[in-house]
């Protein structure tokens, strides 16, 4: 009979060993599935928020462009539905160039070839043009959206220095660059105006 009490205190210990270990589990197992819940919720809506942010309607703003009721407001320099056409695109290439009407007259080689290239200052609305005036300088414009197929440049010196100042236009149906501009040398000497026109060839 002692091991038939025995083998039942056994069993009884064996019973409450094993349901005590099930309802741990089971407890643990609860807390493993809420919490994965919960990380993946909060993941979720990270993706979401994120999403949300950087989409504005069917599309994305680029360069710095902002979302205002589905459409993308863009920064100076940038246009487009997404803001992903910099006011340069339309000028950059080789262009052929000539200059005339200078005043006073100037006796130096009337035509040449130039490069234009974003600038690194601003890409969307600043470009590099070689070799200006056939001098084998390279000036900084600065640049304007193509409104009914014109655009204006504009080109100035740096602050407190003598160079080019210019005004032109930009007609994209023939793209040619048509320019007023005044060279003058250190402290101003040797100064002349002339026309320039530029038109693309590559």
């Amino acid at each position: 009979m002692p091991d038939a009490r025995n083998h039942a205190i056994f069993l009884t210990f064996t019973h409450l060993f094993t349901a005590t270990s099930i309802y741990f589990i089971v407890k643990n197992f609860r807390h493993i599935i809420i919490t994965a819940l919960l990380t993946i919720g909060a993941f979720s809506s990270i993706i979401y928020i994120s999403s949300c942010k950087d989409k504005c309607g069917s599309t994305t703003c680029q360069n710095g462009g902002t979302c205002s009721s589905n459409v993308c407001i863009c920064p100076t320099g940038y246009s487009g539905s997404s803001c992903s056409t910099g006011w340069s695109t339309v000028y950059l290439g080789t262009y052929n160039c000539t200059r005339a009407n200078c005043s006073p007259a100037v006796t130096t080689v009337n035509n040449w070839q130039s490069v234009i290239t974003v600038d690194a200052s601003n890409s969307g609305y600043t470009v590099d043009i070689s070799n200006f005036d056939g001098g084998n300088t390279t000036v900084v414009a600065i640049v304007d959206s193509v409104i009914n197929g014109k655009s204006h440049m504009t080109i100035s010196p740096a602050a407190g220095s003598y160079g080019v100042n210019a005004t032109g236009t930009f007609d994209s149906t023939g793209n040619v660059i048509n320019l007023e501009f005044t060279a003058a040398g250190v402290g101003g000497a040797g100064g002349y105006r002339c026309n320039m026109v530029m038109t693309k060839i590559l």
